[in-house]
């Protein structure tokens, strides 16, 4: 309640700043002359604040506004020509505005922000034509003159530059903005947001962003138009010079000036544009140098927009002149009471359901059942098709073909679009916790509803309480730990009374007190119901609330049971730990090589999530060290530091002198357009290699590659097989000619085969004295490979030894699962 008195209170400002100036006229204190630049900086103030909030809450620039204005002008001239009223012409005027408006925004929602904009300018340079052309309507390049026109309503008779238009067009803008406030605190914004800062999970709490972009852009268009209406009332004319491509640059321009996005900004805005000729005057210069000069100090020195810039700084002095009180994240309330179960039918059934993206066959016959109120997780490996799956519940497939069957609630979907599986009661939170970051911890909730009333309200603060943000809805999401944040994913799919929740990593990069208020907030899901999908890869947290445990691998679910079950599976097991059919190919260990690398209490932290904890690592020369972890470990972040592409947050990296280091990232990153011999030449520039030693590296880089490569080196690199791509980005990154060489994952998504010629070409490098460190998931490849074993689990180091140590392959594994798995060895 509190909350909707201060916004009518801030919306009312404007229209009783209208009256103040209405009244001012009236009573002569402001001459006809003055009366007239402030009704034009009235009808100015509504185009920028159409062009500003549509950039600011949809995402979507535009410099074709000034043909939806010259709509809009023109239609009131047409009217009067032709003895319309004046409502009537309002309303087509606003109609026909509109519906160019949302054909450009539904038209251009599937394009970047440039091709929209380069789509609103070409519609503006065709406006301007027809202008010029259709002389019985516009009068050519002569203009046309706006006649009077009379209310229905009998509120008089306005047009032709009189005084009563100018009173008019005052009034107008100001319940243009006090609605424009006024809308700040709806879901039209919130939902224009959402859609706007992550299109995905925008659809995920059944909002769709075409949707979001044709209604931003078609409100905008229609706002754009009444503008036009009051211009033409006011000015009594109508040129189409005024609608020229440098209105609507200077219209974009006086947005970015006041702040995008901000009501009290685009004011700003609309009435520098309206007094800019003024102004320049004033200073002697020109308007264009004015206004160029403004907007490039503006992004530089003010880049949120003069507006926001000030206000921030009266906040923060106000809060420096009286501190306001801290709130702290509260844990959620305990579970007292017997559960509460509701009586729906919660059921979902998969039957034969499959994916593919091109001749990849993601998932391939997967079949599978949730009771009401369970909880099931979803393990196996990295590529397993766990993601897969539940993008396909809920669907947020990305050009894949389905087949087979899912049933949610007697609903087939497979056949229901992704913005509607919300309304069935499917919640999904993500990962890295996928937020909307312009919106408050609030309006995270309530952006998934369509009308935001009081009850909403509280029933948004109720759901935060809940999770443990009690007080914490007026903060925005990067003001919060990245534990809070993934309370707040969850609270967002909870919102809605959802039947099912899927959720995605929900334990990765969270401390032990914040899995244990995540455990106890999924079990008070389920004890009011809720059937749960979890996939994760802590597995001691995972199974500690998991009924019923399904894994994957290759696509396929290759056993189900309880945790205890699943996890004594012999096939589970090697899935996990990987299993290959290659001889060791490793040479002997290296003896007495001295270090080339020591890492010393190294922790690296991103935002509020710790990758990385205390690693004492040694790396010695001419060895093979493997990295082994489940997905989410820490490998790739240890190994950029140990690359040195990323520095840690606490500790030290050491390196006797200086150390060439080369990486070959996970997913290969080729430059799939050029050839292969461009890829390595591409290499060789950036290590600062020329000439004919370029071309001697790019021979030995070729002459390490098998045959079927380095005999069609002119091949672009999307030519090529998995397995040879693998090749050539190891190739790639020996042209710099390293000591240290740093594998993330090279056997991802190959067929075993490759895999084997793969490891065995990088396990030869040894004996040109290469240091390899190899970042792999397997834990049985890597023993079959390495020299060394470092077992990492949740960012820690869990185990370290040789293979050859028989004791090793059991400790290892312990490391890898942590409680969860039984003392038996595995056997490489």
């Amino acid at each position: 309640m509190l909350w909707s008195w201060r916004l009518l209170g801030r919306a009312l400002l404007a229209p009783l700043a209208a009256v103040v100036l209405v009244l001012a006229i009236e009573g002569g204190a402001l001459p006809a002359f003055q009366a007239y630049s402030v009704a034009l900086a009235a009808t100015y103030t509504v185009l920028v604040l159409s062009v500003g909030l549509l950039a600011g809450w949809a995402g979507i620039w535009s410099v074709g506004h000034p043909a939806l204005f010259a709509i809009g002008a023109y239609t009131v001239a047409y009217g009067s020509a032709h003895g319309w009223a004046l409502e009537p012409t309002v309303l087509v005027a606003m109609l026909l505005a509109g519906g160019c408006g949302a054909f450009l925004g539904f038209a251009g929602a599937r394009f970047s922000v440039l091709y929209i904009a380069l789509l609103t300018l070409a519609f503006s340079l065709v406006a301007l034509e027809v202008i010029n052309r259709w002389v019985d309507v516009t009068g050519g390049d002569q203009g046309v003159a706006v006649g009077e026109l009379t209310s229905v309503f009998g509120l008089g008779v306005l047009g032709g530059g009189g005084s009563e238009a100018v009173v008019a067009a005052i009034l107008t803008a100001g319940v243009v903005v006090a609605v424009a406030v006024l809308a700040r605190g709806t879901s039209l914004r919130m939902r224009m947001m959402a859609a706007k800062s992550h299109p995905v999970v925008a659809r995920s709490v059944g909002i769709a962003p075409e949707a979001q972009s044709a209604l931003a852009f078609g409100v905008s268009g229609a706002v754009t138009g009444l503008a036009g209406v009051l211009l033409g009332l006011i000015t009594g004319f109508v040129s189409p010079e005024t609608f020229s491509l440098t209105l609507g640059i200077n219209t974009v321009a006086a947005a970015v000036l006041g702040g995008v996005g901000t009501v009290a900004g685009g004011v700003f805005g609309g009435v520098f544009l309206a007094f800019a000729p003024s102004l320049a005057d004033l200073l002697g210069i020109d308007q264009l140098i004015l206004q160029g000069s403004l907007l490039v100090l503006t992004l530089l020195l003010l880049p949120t927009g003069i507006v926001p810039a000030v206000g921030s700084l009266l906040r923060t002095l106000l809060r420096r002149l009286r501190p306001a009180a801290v709130t702290t994240a509260q844990p959620p309330p305990p579970l007292d009471g017997p559960p509460v179960r509701r009586t729906h039918d919660a059921v979902l059934e998969v039957g034969g359901l499959g994916v593919a993206f091109g001749g990849l066959q993601a998932l391939d016959g997967v079949s599978l059942t949730v009771r009401p109120g369970e909880v099931v997780a979803i393990i196996g490996p990295n590529g397993a098709g766990k993601t897969t799956l539940v993008n396909a519940l809920c669907g947020l497939l990305s050009g894949g073909r389905t087949s087979g069957s899912a049933t949610f609630a007697g609903a087939d979907l497979l056949r229901v679009r992704a913005i509607r599986r919300r309304a069935l009661g499917i919640g999904r939170t993500f990962q890295h916790a996928e937020v909307f970051g312009e919106l408050t911890v609030a309006e995270n909730l309530l952006c998934a509803t369509r009308w935001v009333t009081s009850a909403r309200r509280r029933e948004a603060e109720a759901l935060l309480a809940q999770v443990g943000l009690a007080g914490l809805g007026g903060r925005y999401p990067d003001q919060l730990p990245f534990g809070p944040q993934k309370r707040l994913d969850l609270a967002r799919a909870m919102a809605e009374r959802a039947r099912l929740l899927i959720m995605d990593e929900p334990f990765g990069g969270l401390d032990s007190a914040e899995r244990g208020l995540l455990a106890a907030q999924i079990e008070r899901v389920r004890a009011a119901g809720t059937s749960v999908i979890i996939i994760d890869h802590v597995l001691e947290d995972l199974f500690a609330v998991a009924d019923r445990v399904v894994a994957f691998d290759f696509g396929r679910p290759i056993g189900e049971g309880p945790p205890a079950e699943i996890m004594a599976d012999e096939q589970v097991r090697r899935s996990y730990l990987g299993v290959t059919s290659a001889e060791r190919p490793r040479a002997p260990a290296p003896t007495g090589a001295a270090p080339v690398l020591t890492l010393s209490g190294v922790t690296r932290r991103y935002g509020g999530v710790t990758a990385l904890t205390g690693i004492d690592l040694v790396v010695r020369g001419g060895a093979i060290l493997a990295v082994v972890g489940a997905n989410g470990a820490g490998k790739s972040t240890l190994g950029q530091i140990l690359h040195g592409t990323l520095a840690p947050t606490t500790g030290e990296r050491t390196v006797p002198d200086l150390l060439r280091s080369s990486l070959v990232p996970e997913g290969r990153a080729l430059f799939r357009t050029l050839s292969v011999r461009e890829n390595l030449e591409v290499a060789g520039y950036a290590a600062g290699v020329k000439g004919r030693e370029l071309r001697s590296r790019i021979d030995d880089a070729a002459g390490w590659l098998p045959e079927r490569v380095r005999t069609r080196l002119e091949l672009p690199a999307a030519a090529l097989s998995g397995g040879e791509q693998q090749l050539l980005a190891v190739a790639r990154a020996l042209i710099a000619g390293p000591r240290l060489l740093v594998v993330d994952e090279p056997a991802l998504g190959l067929a075993p085969a490759l895999v084997d010629e793969v490891y065995g070409r990088i396990a030869r490098l040894t004996e040109d004295g290469v240091t390899v460190v190899v970042l792999e998931q397997l834990l049985t490849r890597a023993l079959t490979v390495a020299h060394e074993v470092v077992v990492l689990h949740e960012g820690a180091i869990g185990a370290t030894g040789s293979p050859d140590d028989p004791t090793f392959a059991g400790r290892a594994e312990r490391a890898y699962f942590g409680s969860s798995t039984s003392e038996d060895p595995v056997s490489p």
